[in-house]
C-alpha cells in the first residue's frame, strides 16, 4: 500500500508553515493598494521573471506534462518552442504599450480604446476564468496526495487545506510576498523535478538509455500523430477534420503549434496575472529582461517535465502500478504522485510532494491577488466611485487604508470560492483535458479583445462584445457537446471572436475618433515624439 512516513508529513507542513511566515513578513509593509497589488512597483527584473514562470507552471504542468508524454509521446513537448515565437511580440509590442500607461489592470486600457462595457466584459471574463483555473491547480497536489497515501488521505480535506495555505499567505503579505514565495516555490519545483527524474533514470534498466528505447518501442517518440482509422474516413474535408479536430486520444504536430502559439501569447499579453508582473516593476527594461527570463525558465521547466515522463513511463512498465485505488480506475495523472510515495526514500518523498504544493501554491496566490485587483480596480472603483484610472490621492491616508482592508476581504472571499469549486473538479476527466477545454477556452476570446482594439481603427464596443460572448458559448458548446480535439478551443475561440467583433463593426457607424489613438499605430507615434523632442531637448 502505498504510503507517506512522519518524517515526510514533517517536511511538508514544515514547507507549508514557512510560506505562511513569508506571507506575514511583508504584512507590515503593505500601506496601500499600489504595495498590496503592484509591490510598490518596485520589483527588479529576476524576481519578476521567476515569478511568472512559477505563476504559469502550476500542478497542473507539473502533472499533466509528465502525463500527457506518457499518454501521447514527445509530440507533446514541440510546443515549447513557440515561447520564443512570444518573445518579440511581448517585448516589442506590449510591454512598451501598457508601460507608459501606468495601469493597475490590464483592462483599464479597453475603456480607453472601447467604452467600460468592454472592460467590464474584458475583466469579468478574467476573473471568471482564473477562477476555474486555480480550482483545476488546487485540486491537482490534492489529488497527487490521495494517490500518493492510495487513497488514505481524504481528498476533500486536502483540497481545504491547500486552499487555505495559500490564500492565508496572499492575504498577508500581498504581490510583495506573491512574488517572493513565487521565487522560492520555483527552486523547490524545479528541484523536486531534478531530484525525482535523477532518482527514477537509477531505477529503470538501462538507465536513459533504456529509457528511450522504451518510448521509441511504444511508438512515442514520433513528431506526427497517427491516426489508425484514418482509412476508414473518405473525403478530404472529413479526413482533415477526422485528422485535426476530433477526439480527446489524438494529437497532431500542427495542432500542439497552434494551440501553444495561442495560448502563451494570451497568457502573457492579456492575462492579468502575467501583466501584473509588469506592471510591479521599476521600469521598462526590468519588465522585457523578466520575459527573457521567463521564456528560457519555461522551456527548461517543459524539457524537464517532459523527461520526467519518459522516466515514468519506462519505470512503469517493469513495476506495474495497481489496477485501482480506492475502487477508482488508476488514471496516468495519479502515477507521478504514486511513485513518490511507493519508490521515493523517506524525506525525499516529502520534500516531492512539497513540489507539487509549491507548483499549486505560487499560481493560486497569484491568481487571487490578480483577480482581487480587477475587482478591485474595474468593478468597485470603476462602477462604485465611476474612477477611470486609480487617483494618486487613492494611494495614501484613510482612503487607502480602507481599499486595502476591502482588498484584503475580497482575496479571502475569492480564496474561499477557489477552494469551494476545486472540490468537484474531479468530476470533469483528466487534469490535461480540464486544462485543454475549460481553461483555454478563455484565452481566444479575450486575446481577440485587445488583438481589435490595439490593431484595427474599425472595432467598436458592442460589437467586440458581442463576438467575445458568443465565441464563449460556441466553444462551451464545442469542448463538451462535440468531439472537438482538447487542443483547439483556444484557437477557434480566437478566430470567431475576432471574425464576429471585426464583421459586426462593419456595419455599424464608424468610431469616435477621440477613441482611435488609443491603437497601436497612433500610441506608437507619439512614443516617437517623444523621442524626438528628448533627443532635442539634450545639452
Amino acid at each position: 500500500m502505498a504510503g507517506l512516513h512522519v518524517v515526510d508529513w514533517i517536511v511538508l507542513v514544515g514547507y507549508l508553515a514557512a510560506m505562511v511566515g513569508v506571507g506575514a513578513m511583508f504584512y507590515k509593509g503593505q500601506k496601500s493598494t499600489k504595495d498590496f497589488f503592484l509591490a510598490g512597483r518596485s520589483m527588479s527584473w529576476l524576481p519578476v521573471g521567476i515569478s511568472v514562470v512559477a505563476t504559469l507552471f502550476s500542478a497542473i504542468s507539473y502533472m499533466a506534462i509528465p502525463s500527457a508524454i506518457q499518454k501521447y509521446g514527445l509530440i507533446m513537448l514541440a510546443g515549447a518552442v513557440m515561447v520564443f515565437a512570444c518573445v518579440p511580440i511581448v517585448n516589442r509590442v506590449f510591454m512598451p504599450f501598457y508601460n507608459r500607461m501606468g495601469l493597475y489592470s490590464a483592462y483599464e486600457y479597453l475603456e480607453l480604446r472601447f467604452d467600460v462595457r468592454v472592460r467590464c466584459l474584458a475583466s469579468g471574463m478574467f476573473i471568471f476564468w482564473r477562477i476555474v483555473w486555480m480550482s483545476v491547480a488546487v485540486y491537482a497536489p490534492s489529488l497527487a496526495l490521495w494517490a500518493a497515501t492510495g487513497g488514505q488521505i481524504p481528498l476533500i480535506p486536502t483540497i481545504i487545506v491547500l486552499g487555505l495555505f495559500a490564500t492565508f499567505y496572499t492575504v498577508l503579505g500581498g504581490m510583495k510576498a506573491v512574488i517572493w514565495t513565487d521565487v522560492i516555490q520555483f527552486t523547490v519545483l524545479f528541484g523536486g523535478m531534478v531530484l525525482a527524474a535523477v532518482l527514477i533514470v537509477f531505477k529503470v534498466d538501462g538507465g536513459l538509455a533504456g529509457i528511450f528505447h522504451e518510448m521509441h518501442a511504444a511508438g512515442k517518440t514520433a513528431l506526427v500523430g497517427s491516426v489508425p482509422e484514418m482509412a476508414q474516413v473518405s473525403g478530404l474535408f472529413a479526413k482533415l477534420r477526422a485528422y485535426f479536430f476530433c477526439g480527446n486520444e489524438r494529437v497532431t504536430l500542427l495542432g500542439v503549434l497552434v494551440a501553444s502559439f495561442v495560448g502563451h501569447i494570451a497568457f502573457y499579453t492579456v492575462d492579468q496575472v502575467v501583466v501584473q508582473r509588469y506592471f510591479s516593476t521599476k521600469s521598462l527594461r526590468d519588465a522585457t529582461q523578466s520575459f527573457w527570463l521567463n521564456a528560457i525558465a519555461n522551456i527548461c521547466l517543459q524539457i524537464g517535465l517532459a523527461f520526467l515522463g519518459m522516466s515514468l513511463f519506462a519505470y512503469f512498465l517493469a513495476h506495474p502500478h495497481p489496477g485501482t485505488i480506492q475502487g477508482l480506475s488508476f488514471k496516468p495523472d495519479w502515477k507521478y504522485p504514486y511513485f513518490i510515495a511507493t519508490a521515493m526514500p523517506t524525506g525525499v518523498a516529502g520534500l516531492l510532494i512539497a513540489a507539487l504544493y509549491a507548483a499549486t501554491m505560487s499560481s493560486v496566490d497569484s491568481g487571487i491577488n490578480s483577480c482581487t485587483t480587477a475587482y478591485m480596480v474595474d468593478f468597485w472603483r470603476r462602477l462604485k466611485f465611476g474612477q477611470v484610472h486609480v487617483p494618486k490621492e487613492s494611494e495614501q491616508g484613510s482612503e487607502a487604508e480602507h481599499d486595502l482592508r476591502m482588498a484584503r476581504i475580497l482575496t479571502l472571499v475569492i480564496g474561499a470560492a477557489v477552494t469551494f469549486l476545486a472540490c468537484f473538479v474531479g468530476r470533469l476527466g483528466d487534469i490535461i483535458v480540464i486544462a485543454g477545454k475549460i481553461v483555454n477556452s478563455f484565452c481566444g476570446p479575450m486575446l481577440a479583445i485587445f488583438l481589435l482594439g490595439m490593431f484595427t481603427r474599425r472595432a467598436r464596443s458592442l460589437a467586440v462584445c458581442l463576438g467575445a460572448f458568443v465565441s464563449l458559448v460556441a466553444m462551451a458548446y464545442l469542448s463538451f457537446w462535440t468531439d472537438l480535439n482538447f487542443q483547439w478551443p483556444s484557437t477557434f475561440g480566437l478566430v470567431i471572436a475576432l471574425a464576429l467583433g471585426y464583421g459586426i463593426s462593419l456595419i455599424e457607424k464608424a468610431p469616435d475618433p477621440e477613441k482611435l489613438k488609443w491603437t497601436f499605430a497612433e500610441q506608437r507615434k507619439l512614443w516617437k515624439a517623444d523621442e524626438q523632442e528628448k533627443k532635442e531637448n539634450r545639452p
